[in-house]
């Protein structure tokens, strides 16, 4: 399952109005932020569709936060991963930075990316780049 992570209720809410619209198994979960889990085999066009839509709502949310005097030192971004262990880990990034890679890559990308630094991290290794395993 792919994770999308959701700071405004009303954006998590146009999200899975657009999924449903889609027929697209959702799951949903409300902790500290609003959650939605989309499968992960889902063709190529949706999954492109999905993405283009989930950054166009960080992106109006983070207009959201600017606005407000001060915000953006509270505004939040980040990366789920899942450890070698299955823990699941939330990689925090500063939302502008955020914002500046998601201009560059896709949501997917950066997520392999973030999962793959992480695993790294966890199984160090310390041998010259044009070494391989």
């Amino acid at each position: 399952m792919l994770e999308y992570i959701f700071f405004e209720e009303s954006l998590r809410d146009r999200f899975v109005d657009f999924l449903r619209t889609r027929n697209v198994t959702i799951e949903t979960a409300d902790n500290d932020n609003y959650l939605v889990c989309v499968p992960d085999d889902l063709d190529d066009s949706l999954s492109d569709e999905i993405d283009y839509l989930y950054e166009s709502l960080l992106q109006e949310n983070a207009d959201l936060v600017e606005s407000v005097e001060g915000g953006i030192e509270k505004s939040a971004a980040g990366v789920r991963v899942q450890l070698s262990d299955g823990t699941p880990c939330m990689v925090r990034l500063a939302p502008e930075l955020l914002a500046r890679l998601l201009g560059c890559i896709s949501l997917e990308e950066l997520r392999d990316m973030v999962q793959t630094i992480a695993l790294q991290v966890e199984d160090p290794d310390d041998l010259p780049v044009c070494h391989t395993k």
